[in-house]
C-alpha cells in the first residue's frame, strides 16, 4: 500500500497509536508529579518545627534517694545520635539549653518562667534597651517583663539551683523577630499571666549565653534541658526523600527510647512521619484513580483503532486477494500488510511519547501546585513498552481477520454482511462479561476501584447492543418511510442501515459520550464536595482567633469597627474537659446571615427558641451596697435542734467574673441594715440572692428586702425555685420598693434565688437525634456544667465538629466568665482584610491579639491540593478527549466508503434529485447514529456515576462533618451531553456536506 495515496488513514492510524501511547505514559509521568506537588504542599504548609526534627534531653531524678543525678546529654551528644546521611537532608543545626527560673525569694508577686540560651539567638531579636548578654548570669528580658516586672538593664534578683543560688544581671530588653529560626518556640505572651495549674505569675522566656549553664560557679537549675533543632533543606527535598527520612527517624526515636546509656529522658519530635504516611495514603488513591480513567481513554483509543484498522483492512481486500492468487499464501499476505500497517502505528510510539511529556509538563507547570522536577522513570519505560505491545497485538489480529478469509469472500466488492438480530459470537462474549461485570457493581456484589471502568463497562455493553439494533431497525423504518412516499427520509435510513459505518458509529459514539457525561459528572461533584467540605470546616469567609479570654472588651471592639452587626459576629467554643458534645455559643441573627451553611442555611424560625428573656439587668454602681432586712422571720435550725444564724448575700458580676458576696448575717428575728465594700465602682450585674447556713442544717421563714441602690422589684424577674431536694425560694412584690421573699430549705447549705436575666436553664439547638435527651447538660463559657434544654435541632453546625450544641451567646454569657480554654473568635462575613485590620487595631487599643487568621480559601486549598482532587482533574482530559476520537472516528468511516457513497449520491442526483435533497440526504445518513449514540451514551454515563462516585477518592482524608453529596451533576450532565451532540452532530453535518459536493454525475463513470 503506498501510504502517500491515502494520507489520512496513515494519519489517524498514527494519530490513535500517538493518543494510546500518550494514555499509557502520561499515566506514571502525572502520578510522580502528583507526589512530588503533594510533598512540596505538605511541607510548605506545615511549620518549621513540623517537618523538622528536634531531640531534647531532660535533667532525670536520681535511682535512688542520696544517688548521682543522671548525666545530661550536651545538645552536641544529641546530634552524634542522627546519622550523617540523615543530616544531609536538614539545614544547620540549632543547639541551646533551657531551665525553670523564679526570683528569690518566691513570694506571691515574685514571677516563674523559663530560662533559655539558642544559638545564634541574638541575631533574631531587636534590642529596645541594653545589648545582648554574653556573660555567665547576664540575661535578656522582654519588653513586657520590663513594663509590668520593672526588670531595667542593671536590674539585678537571685536564683536558686541544686544548693545554691546566683545573681542574675538584666543586660538588654528585647522583643522577638519572628521567623524560621525559632522553629515554633513563642518568648513573650507569658508575662502577668497566672499558670493554669499552680496559679504562680508568669514572666516571659529569660535569654542568657551558653555561659550560664557550662559555667560551674552557677547552681544547677531546675527543670534542667538540653535540645538540638534540625530544620528540613525542603528546597531539596523530594517525596523519595522524605519516605526514606520517615523510615530513619522512626529507627532514631526507638534508640532513644532504649537507649541505657544514659538515664536521662531523651525525646525525639518530628512531624516527618505523619506526613510520609499521608503521602503514601494519598499515592495509593492516585494509583488507583488515574490508571483507570486513562485506561478508559485508552481503551476507547483501543477499539477505535480497531475499527479504523478493519476499515482500512477492508479496503485491502483485494489486494490480499491478489497476493493469494499469485502464489504468496496467507503469511505473504500477513507480511504484506503487516508491513505496511505495523510500521506507521509503531511510528506513533514517538509523538505519543512526545505529547505525554508535554502533558506532564504543563500538569507540573500549570495545573500542579508546589514545583515538581522532571523525571522519567522506570514506570514510564514499561508504559510505553506496554503500548508498543497493544499496538502489535490489536494490528496483527486485524490483519489476521482478513487474511484468514477464502479468496472468493476477498473478490466480493461488497462483503455479507449480518442483517438479522442476531449477536455474533465475539460481541456476544463482549457483551456477556462486561454486562455481568456491572450487574455486579449495580448489586453491591462486586465493589472497589475497580468500580471506576463502570461508564465504560456500561457503555460498551449497550453501544454494541444498540449497535446490533441500528441496522435491522433502520432497514425496517427505511421502507416504511419509502412505502409512505417520504423518499428523502427513507433514503437518508436506508443508506444509514446499510452502511458497514453505522455500527462503528453507534458504538463509539455511545462510549465517547458516556465517558463525556461521566467525566463531567465526576469533575462537577467532586468540586462541590470539596466546596461543602470547606464551607463546613471554615465556618465562614474570614475567621479570626483571639487571644485571651475577655469576651466583654472584644465585644466592644467588634461593635466599633461593625455597630450594625452585618459584617461581623462573635462565635465562642467550649469544649468539656472530658467526653461530650462541644458548646457554640453563638449571636444567632448574626451567626445566621454570616455562618456558611453547605446545604442551605435552616429556615429564623429555627433560632426563635434561642431568644433571650425580655428582663434588664440590675446593675450596681458604687464601692458598697445597703440592704434593708424587714420583719424577717428567717432562722436556721441545726441538726442538733441548735439555733443557727442565717447567712444573706447576693451574687455580683463584674467583667463576666462571679462574686459570692455575704453581705451579714441574721441572727435573730427583725429589722436589720446590712453594708458591705463591694467592688463595683465600674459596674457591677446582681444575678442572685442567697441564704445559707451550716451544712445540714435547715433555713425557714420570710423578710422584706429593699435597697436604694438597686431596685429588687418587681417580682416576676426573679425565678422561683421550687424543688423537692432543695425546698422553696420565692419571690412576691410588697409595695413599690420592696421584695417579699419565702424561703423553706430541708438542708442546703446557699439557697440561691436567680434573677430572671440570668437563664436557669439554657435553651439549646442540638445534633438529631438529641431532640427528645433528658437531664440535657451544657458547657458553659466558663467551663461548667449548666442545665439545659433541647428546643431544636441544627446539623451540621458551621466550623464545628459533628457533636456541638448551639447556644445563644448574649444567653448563656450573662452572670458567667469565660474560661481560658474556651476558643474565641471573630466571624466575617467577607474575606475583607481591610476590615480584619480595622478589627485588629480596635482589639489592640484595649489589650486583645488577634492569635490566628483562617480564610475559606485557606481551607479550600486544604482539599484541592490533594491527590484525590488532582487525579479527578483528569476527568475533563478524559471527556474531552472521548470526544475527539468519537469525531475522529466520523471522519475515517466517511473516507474509507466515500467513493462508494458519493456514487450513490451521484446515481441520485442522476435521477433528478434536487442538490438540496441530495444534502440533507448525504447529511441525514450519519446523524441518527449520532443522535442514538449521545443519548444512549449520556444515560449510560449517568448511571456509571452513581455505580462508581461512591468509590471514587473524593477527599485525601474524610473530613470531620460529611457534607457528601453524591447526586447527580445534572447541569454538568447537560452541558456535556449537548456538548458532545453540537461537536459530533456538527462534525457529521460538515462530513454529510463533504460527500454531497463531491456527488458529480461524472463519479458514475470511475472505475472502482
Amino acid at each position: 500500500m503506498r501510504w502517500r495515496y491515502r494520507p489520512f488513514q496513515a494519519a489517524a492510524i498514527a494519530a490513535l497509536a500517538a493518543l494510546i501511547t500518550a494514555c499509557a505514559a502520561f499515566a506514571p509521568l502525572y502520578d510522580r508529579a502528583m507526589q512530588q506537588a503533594l510533598t512540596d504542599i505538605a511541607i510548605a504548609h506545615e511549620a518549621p518545627s513540623v517537618v523538622g526534627l528536634q531531640l531534647s534531653a531532660e535533667q532525670g531524678e536520681p535511682e535512688y534517694a542520696g544517688g548521682p543525678a543522671p548525666t545530661l546529654p550536651t545538645p552536641e551528644d544529641l546530634l552524634r545520635r542522627v546519622p550523617a546521611s540523615t543530616q544531609d537532608h536538614y539545614l544547620g543545626p540549632i543547639v541551646g539549653y533551657s531551665a525553670d527560673v523564679r526570683p528569690l525569694p518566691e513570694g506571691v508577686q515574685d514571677p516563674a518562667g523559663s530560662i533559655t540560651w539558642r544559638d545564634g539567638q541574638c541575631d533574631h531579636l531587636t534590642f529596645v534597651d541594653g545589648a545582648c548578654p554574653t556573660g555567665p548570669g547576664d540575661i535578656a528580658v522582654s519588653k513586657a517583663d520590663a513594663k509590668i516586672f520593672g526588670y531595667d538593664v542593671g536590674t539585678t534578683f537571685r536564683v536558686a539551683g541544686d544548693s545554691r543560688s546566683a545573681t542574675l544581671t538584666v543586660t538588654g530588653v528585647y522583643e522577638q523577630e519572628a521567623g524560621d529560626y525559632w522553629f515554633g518556640l513563642v518568648l513573650t505572651g507569658y508575662s502577668g499571666v497566672s499558670d493554669p495549674v499552680s496559679g504562680i505569675r508568669q514572666h516571659d522566656v529569660w535569654l542568657t549565653p551558653r555561659e550560664t549553664f557550662d559555667s560551674r560557679s552557677l547552681p544547677l537549675l531546675p527543670g534542667l534541658s538540653s535540645s538540638v533543632d534540625l530544620p528540613l533543606d525542603s528546597d531539596n527535598v523530594g517525596v523519595d526523600d522524605v519516605l526514606a527520612l520517615s523510615d530513619d527517624l522512626a529507627v532514631i526515636e526507638d534508640q532513644a527510647k532504649h537507649d541505657a546509656r544514659t538515664q536521662a529522658e531523651v525525646h525525639v519530635v518530628t512531624g516527618l512521619p505523619d506526613i510520609a504516611q499521608d503521602i503514601r495514603d494519598q499515592t495509593e488513591q492516585s494509583r488507583v484513580t488515574v490508571p483507570l480513567l486513562m485506561a478508559q481513554l485508552g481503551l476507547l483509543a483501543v477499539v477505535v483503532l480497531w475499527l479504523v484498522l478493519l476499515a482500512v483492512t477492508e479496503q485491502r481486500r483485494p489486494e490480499v486477494a491478489l497476493a493469494r492468487l499469485r502464489g504468496r499464501g496467507r503469511k505473504g499476505a500477513r507480511g504484506l500488510l503487516l508491513g505496511e500497517l505495523l510500521p506507521v502505528a509503531l511510528v506513533g510510539v514517538v509523538p505519543g511519547f512526545v505529547a505525554a511529556l508535554l502533558g506532564a509538563w504543563f500538569a507540573r507547570t500549570v495545573m500542579l501546585p508546589g514545583d515538581a522536577p522532571f523525571e522519567i522513570r522506570l514506570p514510564v519505560a514499561a508504559a510505553v513498552l506496554l503500548a508498543v505491545v497493544v499496538l502489535t497485538l490489536v494490528t496483527v489480529v486485524a490483519v489476521a481477520r482478513i487474511v484468514r478469509e477464502p479468496v472468493a469472500t476477498l473478490l466480493r466488492r461488497v462483503p455479507p454482511r449480518q442483517t438479522r438480530w442476531g449477536l455474533g459470537v465475539a460481541d456476544a462474549l463482549v457483551i456477556a462479561g462486561c454486562g455481568a461485570l456491572v450487574v455486579a457493581f449495580a448489586t453491591g456484589s462486586l465493589d472497589g476501584p475497580i468500580a471506576l471502568a463502570a461508564p465504560g463497562l456500561l457503555a460498551i455493553v449497550v453501544g454494541l447492543v444498540m449497535a446490533h439494533l441500528t441496522a435491522p431497525t433502520a432497514s425496517i423504518v427505511g421502507r416504511r418511510l419509502l412505502r409512505r412516499g417520504r423518499v428523502r427520509a427513507g433514503v437518508s435510513v436506508l443508506d444509514a442501515a446499510r452502511s458497514p459505518g453505522t455500527r462503528r458509529i453507534v458504538a463509539v459514539v455511545t462510549l465517547a459520550s458516556a465517558l463525556a457525561v461521566f467525566s463531567a459528572d465526576a469533575y462537577v461533584v467532586g468540586d462541590r464536595n470539596r466546596a461543602s467540605a470547606a464551607e463546613q470546616e471554615a465556618g465562614a469567609p474570614l475567621v479570626a482567633t483571639v487571644s485571651g479570654n475577655n469576651l466583654s472588651a472584644m465585644r466592644d471592639a467588634i461593635d466599633e469597627v461593625d455597630p450594625d452587626g452585618q459584617e461581623l459576629t462573635p462565635v465562642v467554643s467550649v469544649r468539656p474537659s472530658g467526653d461530650g458534645p462541644t458548646t457554640v455559643a453563638v449571636v444567632p441573627d448574626g451567626f445566621r446571615s454570616i455562618a456558611l451553611f453547605p446545604g442551605g442555611a435552616p429556615p429564623a424560625s429555627t433560632w426563635d427558641p434561642l431568644a433571650v428573656p425580655d428582663v434588664d439587668p440590675i446593675e450596681l454602681t458604687g464601692p458598697e451596697l445597703t440592704l434593708d432586712v424587714r420583719d424577717s422571720t428567717l432562722k436556721s435550725t441545726r441538726i442538733d435542734g441548735g439555733p443557727n444564724p442565717v447567712s444573706i448575700g447576693v451574687d455580683l458580676v463584674r467583667n463576666g467574673e462571679t462574686l459570692h458576696t455575704t453581705l451579714g448575717h441574721l441572727d435573730r428575728t427583725g429589722d436589720f441594715r446590712l453594708t458591705k465594700a463591694v467592688s463595683c465602682t465600674d459596674g457591677c450585674y446582681v444575678t442572685g440572692i442567697w441564704v445559707g447556713t451550716l451544712p445540714g442544717a435547715s433555713i425557714k421563714g420570710t423578710a422584706l428586702l429593699s435597697s436604694g441602690q438597686i431596685d429588687l422589684t418587681p417580682a416576676d424577674q426573679w425565678v422561683d425555685v421550687v424543688d423537692d431536694d432543695n425546698g422553696i425560694f420565692q419571690a412576691d412584690d410588697q409595695g413599690a420598693d420592696e421584695l417579699s421573699i419565702t424561703v423553706q430549705s430541708p438542708g442546703t447549705t446557699v439557697f440561691t434565688l436567680p434573677h430572671a436575666w440570668v437563664p436557669g436553664i439554657v435553651p439549646t439547638l442540638v445534633p438529631p437525634g438529641g431532640d427528645d435527651a433528658t437531664d440535657l447538660t451544657v458547657v458553659g463559657l466558663d467551663g461548667q456544667q449548666r442545665d439545659a434544654k433541647a428546643v431544636g435541632t441544627l446539623d451540621p453546625v458551621p466550623g464545628s465538629g459533628p457533636d456541638s450544641n448551639v447556644v445563644n451567646l448574649d444567653l448563656i454569657g450573662r452572670g458567667s466568665g469565660v474560661t481560658s480554654l474556651a476558643d474565641i473568635e471573630v466571624w466575617f462575613a467577607h474575606d475583607d482584610p481591610a476590615l480584619l485590620d480595622e478589627l485588629t487595631t480596635a482589639l489592640d487599643d484595649r489589650g486583645i491579639a488577634v492569635a490566628d487568621v483562617t480564610t475559606l480559601g485557606d481551607v479550600r486549598a486544604t482539599y484541592d491540593d490533594t491527590v484525590a482532587a488532582w487525579s479527578l482533574q483528569l476527568s475533563g482530559l478524559v471527556g474531552a478527549v472521548s470526544l475527539l476520537i468519537a469525531l475522529l472516528v466520523l471522519l475515517v468511516s466517511a473516507l474509507s466508503g466515500w467513493r462508494f457513497r458519493t456514487r450513490d449520491l451521484a446515481a441520485l442526483r442522476m435521477s433528478g434529485v434536487p442538490g438540496r435533497s441530495i444534502r440533507a440526504m448525504s447529511v441525514a445518513g450519519q446523524l441518527p447514529a449520532v443522535l442514538v449514540g449521545v443519548v444512549v451514551g449520556s444515560i449510560c454515563g449517568v448511571y456509571g456515576a452513581q455505580l462508581a462516585l461512591p468509590i471514587v477518592p473524593l477527599f485525601a482524608t474524610a473530613p470531620e462533618v460529611s457534607t457528601l453529596d453524591l447526586d447527580t451533576a445534572w447541569s454538568a450532565v447537560v452541558v456535556a451531553a449537548v456538548l458532545a451532540l453540537v461537536v459530533l452532530g456538527l462534525g457529521a453535518s460538515l462530513i454529510g456536506r463533504a460527500l454531497a459536493r463531491r456527488s458529480e454525475v461524472r463519479r458514475l463513470r470511475e472505475t472502482l
